[in-house]
């Protein structure tokens, strides 16, 4: 299905939607009937169960690639920033000396062959996010013959959370350091979240509603580390204090939970602003010729 026809299908479905009785405030005004579809989606879209399964393929998945292309390349600075997200200090972690042997020939090897192993096998967390893509705008999921998107996402995914690291290195930077944090962060996450689900629906999408997707997410994603920087570090701690390593794992993982609940959130909304009665839901649903009213109802 071509962007025209996604186009035609979203103005169907809003019409469909218009044509419903109105029952209560939620469907007697535009407004409440877009919130009503934003509640409606949390629900069909199963969040919870979602978000967890998310967070915890992302934690086996994504996490492995992003240190084992850190530690042969030996981006000390990238880990760092990366897990300084999730508020763990690594210089604070106590390993004993020797522990990581990057120059050692038997280390290295083992670490392209684990990165090749883990990325064949980290590709359920891209299959879990077509799965979502695929619900909430019911469009079907890739076959096995589009493998490589799956592999692509996950790189994508991967890349982005290790150039996220790296712009916290900007916080040294006199006066501007903290909005170039934000810019920086804002910039990768819209061209993540732009590119992600453009992979995962075969150019489904129409452009409109991607990058609609991808500004929301960025918009959730930077708020989420505005957040981090003050929560983190005080929970990390605690965690690990009464856990120990463990305590760090539930904080990455909860985390992680955090994250891909905004992610799917900016789904939702997006189906749902496409799907409003005003300009917004015009804009992104785009151009398309006009069709009788009964056979869009139908």
């Amino acid at each position: 299905m071509g962007s025209s026809k996604f186009n035609v299908a979203l103005a169907r479905e809003a019409l469909a939607a218009r044509s419903e009785t109105a029952q209560g405030w939620l469907r007697g005004t535009p407004p409440g009937r877009t919130v009503q579809r934003i509640l409606t989606g949390f629900i069909d879209i199963e969040w919870a169960d979602r978000s967890m399964t998310l967070a915890a393929q992302s934690f086996t998945s994504v996490l492995p690639v992003v240190i084992a292309v850190s530690t042969i390349g030996r981006r000390d600075a990238v880990t760092k920033g990366f897990l300084a997200q999730f508020g763990i200090d690594v210089d604070a972690v106590d390993l004993a000396p020797g522990t990581f042997a990057p120059a050692e020939p038997s280390f290295a090897a083992f670490g392209v062959v684990g990165l090749l192993m883990v990325i064949l096998s980290g590709t359920s967390f891209a299959r879990a996010l077509g799965r979502m893509y695929g619900r909430a705008w019911h469009v079907p999921t890739l076959k096995v013959s589009s493998w490589w998107r799956w592999v692509a996402v996950l790189l994508s995914v991967a890349a982005s959370a290790a150039l996220i690291g790296l712009t916290r290195l900007m916080h040294d930077v006199p006066y501007l350091g903290g909005c170039l944090v934000l810019v920086g962060q804002f910039a990768v996450w819209t061209g993540l979240w732009t590119l992600v689900p453009y992979l995962l629906t075969e150019r489904r999408l129409s452009s409109r509603v991607l990058w609609c997707t991808g500004v929301i997410t960025a918009v959730g994603l930077t708020a989420l580390g505005l957040a981090g920087d003050i929560i983190l570090p005080r929970t990390a701690a605690e965690a690990e204090a009464k856990f120990g390593a463990l305590g760090l794992v539930f904080t990455g993982i909860g985390w992680m939970f955090t994250a891909c609940f905004v992610i799917i959130s900016a789904t939702v909304i997006t189906k749902a602003l496409a799907l409003d009665e005003g300009p917004i839901g015009r804009y992104l649903r785009g151009p398309v010729e006009p069709l009788p009213e009964t056979s869009m109802v139908a």
